[in-house]
């Protein structure tokens, strides 16, 4: 009986120091962990100036220079966490996980040419041209064509579309 108590007692106190030891390594704050495990301080990150993506938008139906030229728009997310849409009369502050996908996305994406090899079959509606400025300001074109079948660009576009305001 005494063994049993004992090792019940140890177990307890094993679990509760585990459970202790978890809460300290919990995400705080505006921290967040990207794919790879880094951490990312979005504050510090938000302290950067100037444009952090911009998606712009190439409609490829038959149109007049004059209708394609007023059908184009670009949607410009800035390092201080402000996405703007053509609709929109102001900037808006994106929610911290939203900025965070998209900081994740660009700088994941700046380099690999993960989408160089990635087309659609498609030959009218809209293409897209994702554009990912680095701190020093160098443009890095992460995909430009059509993407309705793509998971991941769809999911970039519906988080910056989130902060369209209904006019």
């Amino acid at each position: 009986m005494k063994n049993t108590i004992k090792l019940l007692t140890v177990v307890m106190i094993a679990v509760l120091a585990l459970s202790i030891a978890g809460c300290g390594s919990a995400r705080t704050g505006r921290n967040r962990k990207n794919s790879k495990g880094y951490k990312i301080n979005i504050e510090e990150i938000q302290k950067n100036q100037g444009t952090l993506l911009v998606i712009k938008n190439h409609p490829q139906e038959a149109m007049t220079i004059e209708d394609y030229e007023n059908s184009c728009y670009e949607v410009t997310i800035s390092y201080d966490g402000y996405v703007k849409l053509p609709r929109n009369q102001d900037s808006l502050k994106m929610k911290d996980e939203d900025f965070a996908k998209i900081y994740e996305f660009c700088t994941a994406n700046a380099d690999k040419s993960k989408f160089a090899d990635y087309k659609e079959d498609v030959c009218d509606g809209e293409t897209y041209t994702f554009t990912y400025y680095d701190t020093d300001g160098n443009p890095h074109v992460i995909y430009s064509g059509y993407c309705y079948s793509n998971k991941e660009l769809q999911d970039i576009l519906d988080t910056a579309y989130d902060y369209q305001l209904d006019n």
